[in-house]
């Protein structure tokens, strides 16, 4: 059966294709001081990645003790440090040096490398390759990416866990390490700048050489790889704000184990879903009224004081008559293709063995 949350996605396509609307490919020309939707990725969902993708962490054993430099926040410099150190493996034969700040003690070391290992397994190896060490501090300071490695303080890393955006905070410093070096000052992404006109969000603005392919690539992965956890509105924000950045990320062919590639359709921009499920033009006049009939109901509700509960109501039951007029095919054609898994309470993947 089909999952109700796939409908309203569904009825917009066809409306759209009834109504014969142009996509919406490419944003109208803007000036590059138009406000950018978000202030930062990182806040925009925490349901881009959850719990229940796969990691590609193995295991992690301890790997003794030793004088070493690492950046720390706190005094905003590095200093040495007799840290905790073990090797990470993961499933596709990168290992990493994780680098512990004595402060937590032996055990405590192995517990925060533990903690994190997983979600950084999560990453497409294209995020991972570059990451050669992760550095572990206490203190309440913001996460880094640059170098050869990620920097985590464990303070802020509960906040972010909290939030449910620890995985899609490493995502954006995981870009800078093995992203940012060979693409942020390339032709190709200054091109893709120029030509989308806009920033995806005000940090990316602010730092458009330093910030704007890690603000980018999270909301590209989310488009690209998991589309049925973001709603319409976001994916056609993500699609009109960096078309061209979108074209230059999928030109890279980047390697994504363990990350699944979507459905072909889940996908796809709603014109080119119409055209996959071929909507026949009787189905497109039905779908036309229904659009008709609902735009009507809300324009009256929108005058009442709570009109919310109301709106809500008439999308059920337009999502359902909408339903209704697809026939067998059109149906499984799109349960094939689309999926809404339930939003994910916090939570950490699940890990190969750890010693």
């Amino acid at each position: 059966m089909m999952k109700k949350a796939t409908y309203a996605f569904l009825t917009i396509a066809l409306a759209f294709a009834c109504a014969q609307a142009k996509p919406k490919d490419k944003p109208a020309k803007a000036e590059k001081s138009a406000r950018p939707p978000f202030g930062g990725t990182i806040f925009v969902s925490g349901n881009i990645i959850t719990a229940e993708d796969p990691t590609a962490f193995k295991s992690v054993v301890a790997a003794g003790r030793a004088e070493v430099r690492m950046f720390d926040r706190r005094p905003k410099k590095p200093h040495k440090v007799n840290a905790y150190l073990f090797t990470a493996t993961f499933d596709d034969g990168q290992k990493m040096e994780i680098r512990v700040n004595p402060e937590f003690g032996a055990e405590g070391a192995m517990a925060q490398a533990k903690k994190y290992l997983p979600y950084i397994g999560q990453m497409p190896f294209a995020l991972r390759e570059k990451v050669q060490k992760v550095l572990i501090h206490k203190g309440k300071k913001g996460f880094g990416g640059g170098g050869a490695g990620l920097l985590i303080h464990t303070d802020m890393g509960d906040s972010y866990i909290r939030s449910r955006i620890l995985a899609e905070t490493l995502y954006h410093e995981a870009a800078h390490t093995s992203l940012d070096r060979w693409h942020s000052a390339s032709k190709g992404w200054l091109a893709a700048q120029e030509k989308d006109a806009r920033f995806i969000s005000g940090y990316a603005k602010s730092n458009p050489r330093r910030e704007d392919i890690a603000e980018s690539y999270l909301l590209y992965f989310a488009l690209r790889y998991k589309p049925h956890r973001i709603d319409d509105k976001l994916k056609e924000t993500i699609r009109t704000t960096m078309p061209n950045r979108i074209a230059y990320f999928d030109s890279l062919e980047l390697k994504m184990h363990p990350v699944k590639p979507a459905g072909a359709l889940a996908r796809m921009s709603t014109t080119e879903l119409q055209k996959e499920l071929k909507p026949s033009d009787a189905q497109k006049a039905k779908i036309k009224a229904l659009v008709d009939k609902l735009a009507a109901e809300i324009k009256k509700l929108l005058e009442q004081k709570s009109p919310q509960a109301g709106i809500d109501k008439l999308k059920r039951q337009f999502d359902k008559q909408a339903v209704e007029l697809l026939n067998a095919g059109q149906r499984k054609t799109l349960d094939r293709a689309l999926q809404t898994p339930k939003p994910q309470a916090p939570g950490r993947p699940t890990a190969g063995k750890s010693k």
